[in-house]
């Protein structure tokens, strides 16, 4: 039997740019989680997509209900975590502000965003094995709101991993407006509305109700279309973002790096991509030599190893014409 793939180490050298921020707390699972399943889980068949399509994905999860992850004191100390990252918070087309790559500034951030404890948790809502993401800009995203009202945190979008969370840092129920939603449909419905030059129609708009900070919604982000709201007055608004794959290499990749190239420092985003490539390339390799038998089928064994080159040779390619396609997304309404 295969053994369980080898979770990609977190990169010895520190890129320039992320200076370490200071006293910070120290990451105790025991203390800061408060793991609590969802009461809900709404399928990617309830969105609409066909057997065909779900087959093709690790988890037949769409998106769940909100549940508590974090304890109070747990939000606090990720608060403060929080608000010393601020400072180093920039823009893209998308977002007006936003923190990734905390997790090499951070050692509380890296360290609750890859607790095995969690990562369990999340495999289980799932009812697949997940893996913390293997590029650390995918781990512990940071959103604030825009200092401009009326401004949306963040547009229409689908994300550029497979699974993740959305955990609220701050109170959603302190705060006017800053929701998070999500369109009950499915990606295709979404690309024909916007090719039409239609909003998003507002009676297929889900709010979930979240009701605290230190809860959050888990979703198969690729598949879900969803947006964080502006807000309609003053107030602190901060959501994380934490990026999982799953432990099953044979599930085709879903990074998006013509997107995160735009996103990321690009020196960092080409490491952090290509070192996922290649752990990626490392699990197909150890299967096949593990799991190959005695016999005397050219084909298959030639089809294993031209399906391994011919995804390392598609992320080359990805390197190589990065930088030539726009941020993809749904626009605000």
């Amino acid at each position: 039997m295969h053994a369980a793939p080898r979770p990609l180490q977190f990169p010895q050298t520190h890129p320039e740019g992320f200076p370490h921020i200071a006293n910070e707390p120290v990451f105790d699972a025991a203390q800061h989680l408060a793991l609590e399943a969802p009461s809900d889980r709404v399928m990617l068949a309830d969105l609409g997509y066909d057997d065909e399509t779900i087959a093709g994905c690790p988890t037949p999860l769409g998106i769940t209900s909100p549940f508590r992850l974090l304890s109070e004191e747990g939000v606090a100390c990720l608060h403060e975590v929080a608000r010393q990252l601020e400072p180093h918070a920039r823009s893209i087309e998308r977002i007006s502000r936003m923190v990734r790559g905390g997790v090499y500034q951070s050692r509380f951030l890296r360290d609750f965003c890859t607790s095995p404890e969690l990562s369990e948790f999340i495999s289980e809502i799932c009812d697949a094995s997940m893996l913390p993401h293997t590029m650390p800009h995918q781990l512990g995203h940071l959103n604030y709101n825009p200092h401009t009202i009326g401004e949306n945190v963040d547009k229409w979008h689908a994300d550029t991993l497979r699974v993740d969370f959305v955990l609220f840092v701050t109170d959603p129920t302190a705060i006017a407006g800053g929701e998070f939603q999500y369109f009950n449909g499915t990606k295709a419905e979404a690309d024909a509305l916007r090719a039409d030059g239609k909003s998003i129609p507002q009676h297929r708009v889900v709010s979930p109700d979240l009701p605290g900070a230190g809860y959050a919604v888990l979703q198969q982000g690729n598949m879900v279309v969803h947006r964080a709201r502006r807000l309609d007055a003053p107030g602190e608004r901060i959501t994380l973002v934490n990026g999982y794959v799953p432990a099953d290499v044979h599930f085709p990749d879903f990074t998006r790096f013509d997107q995160l190239f735009l996103a990321d420092p690009q020196h960092v985003a080409t490491s952090e991509y290509t070192r996922h490539a290649a752990w990626i390339g490392r699990e197909r390799l150890d299967r096949l030599i593990s799991e190959s038998d005695f016999v005397d089928d050219r084909d298959a064994f030639a089809g294993h190893l031209d399906t391994i080159a011919r995804e390392l040779a598609e992320a080359a390619e990805n390197i190589r014409t990065a930088g030539e396609r726009p941020m993809v997304h749904y626009g605000d309404d």
